[in-house]
């Protein structure tokens, strides 16, 4: 779709639905015509218009029976928003504008879904996840369900994000402007995004091979990759499973050696932790705790060490090997 679109959506304050709607539309194409309006106002020849958030059409969720006409995300109770409504129908020209490979799109359809469509989806319908899953435990005390809410409560997300770029009250700045930018800045986050998970998925073969080659517990990466997430999800190769430490280039400069994780949901259980004595020392204390002369530091809560060359970060790892969690 490279012809120029005509859009037309609510006026008012905007919201991140209808923003990352929009910004969908700015990468599918080169031009677009933006009116934001009332429903009153809505133009009369939709053929040449395409409407959403607004109108009772099929990109709008506002009414019940827009509601039960559009049901909800694929594997959940989360109903759909405009932002999730365009996706749908509009994603396989979205991630062929923003250059994803044809056999990736459904695997970058599910991820960008799951990842950024759904928070956006459930907070402009007011759904909470949580709060959905404590009705499913009735017996719970009152206190103890308002605490696991008031914890699991985001103060600041994307959607809020977008929320900033309405003009303040005592601003001079035209709406139609700041939806604009926040458009603009919504398709940055897209094409990020989406940049990132390709990236993520290119980097899926040279981690299996990285994984292949791993010995002695360890496995060594000559260029860095998104490498957990495939790591993580080899659960029936022996080979991943026996990984306890990752050795890759840092990004700073230098080696870093990382702790693979005894579980992938839990960030603080390490298969097989560095030496407690490291933790939160930098240079001249870790070179002098480690014996290593080019130790750069070790993260305060262990699950990461970098030294100045890959030699250094392969002793750090047969140290860590030897010695575990000493104390």
């Amino acid at each position: 779709m490279s012809r120029a679109l005509n859009l037309y959506t609510h006026d008012g304050i905007f919201h991140a639905d209808e923003v990352f709607a929009t910004a969908m539309f700015q990468i599918i194409s080169e031009e677009i015509h933006v009116v934001r309006g009332s429903d009153t106002e809505i133009p009369e020849n939709t053929s040449d218009w395409i409407v959403y958030d607004i109108g009772g059409g099929e990109l709008d969720h506002h009414s019940p029976e827009n509601k039960e006409a559009n049901g909800t995300h694929p594997g959940t109770e989360i109903p759909y928003a405009a932002c999730g409504l365009v996706w749908r129908k509009y994603y396989p020209e979205v991630l062929a504008a923003a250059g994803c490979p044809e056999q990736y799109q459904d695997l970058v359809y599910q991820k960008l879904e799951n990842s950024l469509i759904l928070g956006i989806d459930a907070e402009d319908n007011g759904y909470r996840p949580v709060a959905a899953d404590l009705e499913h435990c009735p017996g719970m005390p009152e206190e103890m369900r308002k605490k696991i809410l008031s914890d699991s409560r985001i103060s600041y997300s994307i959607t809020q994000m977008i929320r900033d770029f309405n003009p303040t009250w005592n601003s001079d700045l035209n709406p139609d402007d700041a939806f604009l930018d926040a458009v603009s800045f919504a398709r940055d986050i897209l094409l990020n995004r989406i940049d990132s998970i390709i990236s993520s998925l290119d980097a899926r073969d040279y981690v299996l091979r990285c994984i292949s080659y791993s010995a002695n517990h360890i496995m060594i990466m000559d260029r860095f990759a998104p490498w957990e997430g495939t790591l993580y999800a080899q659960q029936n190769n022996p080979k991943a499973q026996d990984i306890w430490y990752v050795i890759y280039p840092a990004l700073r400069g230098g080696w870093n050696i990382q702790c693979a994780l005894e579980d992938s949901d839990d960030r603080t259980k390490y298969r097989h932790p560095l030496p407690e004595s490291w933790y939160g020392l930098r240079y001249d204390e870790l070179q002098k705790a480690s014996g290593i002369k080019d130790a750069i530091f070790c993260h305060v809560s262990g699950f990461l060490a970098g030294c100045g060359s890959q030699e250094s970060a392969l002793e750090m790892a047969s140290i860590a090997l030897r010695n575990g969690s000493e104390k």
